[in-house]
């Protein structure tokens, strides 16, 4: 199969596993990253798409067929995200919208599962109204709003609203690595509220996918990757205590869960349907996967 593929953000959680992807199936990747790097091969170059022109140039005489858009600057938490960073998205999305008018080609953006709140009614359908309610949520929907002015005049763009990756490269520790390390090392799971709180977590190698299969299909729409399935965060503690046979003990902090009670229910069938995305990775699958690569880590300490 032919194609050039540029990355932007190519150094990051998606951007390794991705571009590793899309050259198991011959497709020629670029990448562009603020951190400069090597990944499977390729130099990722150092570039700062939030400024004027920088994208631009970097794409100039370089004849993509698709630009894929992982770049974004991430809170540790929502309640952290701020204007600086809303300011920050949304002078990259600029630059990647007048990139994308001028090479005419596909456009798969990575937006985010956190525009969906309590508000929505369960299941979570792309088809709903959304409220987000932080700066970092915002400029993933003012993200989705800009690109469809343009898809409408011919240029293709998938947006993917991806809810709570998890692997062992994410930047940003999640609950899942805390747990595994701490299981790992035999010490205490420890649980917020009555660790009852739902998530659906999707592994990194999935959402791999989801990217894969936006690309064949070169569908215009927007599509939640997850895994369909939701968790308690008690459910997931012993779960990890069982794959890991670890003799951790969970424990319940005194302080409350600040997401106490929230449940989450996400349809994922419009992906099915239309990009032929299903998750490959169960949730035990893939905690399997994450702590085969947390030995080979230690081992190579």
């Amino acid at each position: 199969m032919n194609g050039r593929v540029a990355v932007l953000g190519a150094t990051g959680f998606f951007g390794k596993k991705i571009m590793s992807l899309f050259q198991d199936n011959g497709i020629e990747i670029i990448g562009c990253d603020k951190n400069e790097g090597i990944i499977n091969g390729v130099p990722i170059d150092p570039i700062d798409i939030s400024k004027e022109g920088e994208l631009s140039h970097w794409l100039n005489n370089k004849n993509i067929s698709a630009i894929i858009y992982l770049s974004s600057k991430i809170p540790k938490s929502f309640a952290e995200a701020n204007w600086d960073l809303f300011y920050y998205n949304l002078m990259m999305h600029r630059q990647v919208m007048d990139s994308w008018k001028k090479h005419k080609c596909h456009l798969i953006f990575a937006s985010s599962c956190s525009l969906y709140t309590s508000v929505n009614p369960l299941p979570w359908r792309e088809d709903q109204a959304i409220f987000p309610d932080n700066y970092y949520s915002i400029s993933k929907l003012l993200g989705e709003k800009l690109f469809y002015q343009y898809c409408h005049k011919g240029l293709p763009l998938t947006v993917l609203r991806i809810n709570a990756p998890y692997g062992v490269d994410a930047r940003s520790r999640t609950v899942i690595n805390i747990f595994l390390e701490r299981a790992l090392e035999g010490k205490e799971l420890v649980l917020y509220g009555s660790g009852n709180r739902q998530q659906d977590f999707v592994y990194v190698m999935d959402v791999a996918r989801a990217f894969w299969q936006s690309y064949l299909s070169k569908k215009t729409g927007i599509y939640n990757v997850a895994s369909g399935k939701t968790v308690t965060m008690r459910e997931l503690a012993n779960s990890i205590i069982d794959i890991t046979k670890s003799s951790s003990k969970i424990i319940y902090s005194d302080e409350p869960d600040s997401q106490e009670g929230n449940q989450v229910d996400i349809d994922i069938s419009k992906a099915r349907d239309e990009l032929g995305f299903s998750p490959k990775y169960s949730l035990e699958e893939g905690l399997k996967e994450c702590i085969l690569q947390y030995r080979k880590v230690k081992l190579r300490k």
